[in-house]
């Protein structure tokens, strides 16, 4: 993810000049959505790395060759 630097905010306010919203381009919007996605995937790979890291040290695993090998029997 590119770290460029955000938009001045562009509040929506209510009719007591309380800030309830805001305002975003949509380039703004997109990069937003892509980095909330982002931390949602390293958030992921996080949450599965412990039992990954443990099936391999336990050797419960097959190679990517093995499981082509099945796929085509199957």
């Amino acid at each position: 993810m590119n770290a460029t630097a955000l938009e001045a905010p562009k509040f929506v306010t209510d009719s007591r000049g309380r800030q309830v919203g805001v305002l975003l381009s949509l380039k703004e919007y997109g990069r937003l959505r892509d980095a909330e996605e982002e931390l949602a995937d390293i958030g992921a790979y996080d949450a599965a790395k412990p039992k990954a890291m443990a099936e391999l040290a336990a050797g419960e695993f097959v190679t990517l060759k093995e499981f082509l090998a099945k796929q085509r029997r199957a």
